[in-house]
């Protein structure tokens, strides 16, 4: 990319020293000292911090202000810079303390030139699928563009502006989309609080049933199988099927029939258990996996859907989750539990009539979903191209009387070459 005028490409090694953070071990924290700083504290304020309450060289020490680097973590979510706001701290390990001049380099300008580069340094990057762990070396051979100082300035101030209103514009789309759910779990409370025989879900079935444990495969010359995947939205999906080979007394005993409901019984967020969907004719003759549970309705008077919609009110979930709710990381509710569930049965043309009147407000939500959803994409598109423009001097004017980057970049490296260097330690 051709620089704007006045700019340099500059090593992010030449502009900075780089402080890795103290290896802790768990022997070492107390309830009482200074924070540390671990990678999860830098974009969750609520989470946990470990504390050191014993005499800690200043090097790793860190102060409201200061500009740190992740370089190990998941992309997209705490990995790469962040300003610490906090309070005085320790710094942990896997995270670089950024040390620089703040008279020649714009601390929000670097972190926001430095996180521009993540694509670049997740290439570069070692570790598995999902985790990325990035090398001091690589990290200080990473290019940055440098403007002048006054730039930097002017481009870190519009961009303040601009990402306030983008961010304003994401809060009241998520303050939107939370009044959305609360109508629609209103009105699922309002149409079920119709009158009706009080049964339980047990006394509808005609058959309750666990899936298959059957290992699945892609091979789609086999039986395919229904998993969590294909029915968490609420509706069955078979953009992704799994397959396996079945006897003849398997497929006659786990086969979907049209009208068949399948219910989550097991999954690590609580939300999904009991999340539930009607089979139908596309799927009549599928299979379904072990951590879904078969509900076979009784009689042609028990209309699937009104089941369905059910199991999502507030009642129904309040049941569910509180039948489901485990320390242990995974949640269950296993097929007893989900017959022992009361569900008020009205006629089945009143079934129908609430059936109709939820789909249609389903339907009205899920629009106004996919609306907020175009309307966040936008958003996080603006602010990519507001980036793209900035490190193309394009987001502010370029003014011919400021100190040229390379003059900037000069005196910086002629700073750094006549500071002391660090005596390193002597091993015993």
């Amino acid at each position: 990319m051709m620089l704007p005028k006045g700019w340099v490409e500059a090593d992010i090694g030449e502009l900075c020293n780089l402080v890795n953070g103290k290896a802790f071990k768990p022997s070492d924290w107390s309830k009482t000292g200074l924070p540390i700083i671990r990678i999860q504290n830098l974009n969750n304020s609520q989470a946990f911090y470990n504390y050191y309450d014993r005499e800690i060289p200043d090097k790793f020490l860190v102060n409201k202000g200061d500009l740190l680097f992740a370089w190990s973590g998941t992309p997209g979510t705490s990995f790469g810079a962040h300003l610490w706001m906090g309070q005085k701290a320790i710094l942990n390990q896997h995270i670089f303390k950024i040390i620089f001049n703040e008279l020649s380099i714009d601390k929000n300008y670097f972190k926001i030139a430095i996180n521009s580069t993540l694509h670049e340094l997740i290439g570069k990057a070692h570790g598995g699928v999902g985790l990325a762990h990035v090398t001091k070396g690589n990290f200080e051979t990473t290019k940055l563009p440098l403007p002048p100082l006054a730039e930097q300035r002017r481009i870190v101030a519009k961009l303040d502006s601009l990402t306030a209103r983008i961010a304003r514009a994401r809060a009241e789309l998520k303050r939107v989309r939370a009044l959305q759910k609360q109508w629609l779990s209103k009105f699922f409370d309002t149409e079920f609080s119709c009158d009706g025989e009080l049964l339980t879900l047990g006394e509808l079935a005609e058959d309750v049933r666990y899936g298959t444990a059957q290992k699945c495969s892609p091979d789609p010359t086999l039986t395919p199988v229904l998993r969590i995947p294909n029915i968490a939205s609420g509706k069955i999906d078979t953009s992704d099927l799994k397959h396996s080979k079945f006897t003849e007394k398997e497929i006659k005993k786990l086969s979907l029939c049209s009208g068949d409901l399948l219910i989550v019984r097991s999954n690590g967020s609580v939300d999904l258990v009991g999340q539930s969907a009607v089979a139908d004719a596309r799927v009549s003759g599928f299979l379904f996996a072990g951590y879904l549970i078969r509900i076979r309705l009784k009689n042609k008077d028990i209309t699937p859907y009104f089941v369905h919609y059910w199991l999502r009110s507030s009642h129904a979930r309040s049941l569910i989750n509180a039948a489901a709710k485990s320390t242990s990381g995974v949640n269950n509710i296993n097929s007893e539990q989900l017959k022992n569930l009361n569900i008020r049965l009205p006629g089945r043309l009143k079934q129908r009539e609430i059936v109709s009147r939820i789909t249609k407000a389903c339907s009205h939500a899920n629009r106004l979903e996919t609306e907020a959803q175009r309307a966040l994409a936008l958003l996080d598109r603006l602010e990519s191209s507001l980036l793209a423009k900035a490190f193309r001097g394009e987001l502010v004017p370029q003014n011919p009387n400021d100190e040229p980057a390379s003059v900037l970049l000069d005196r910086i490296r002629a700073e750094r070459a006549a500071a002391p260097k660090p005596r390193r330690k002597r091993k015993a």
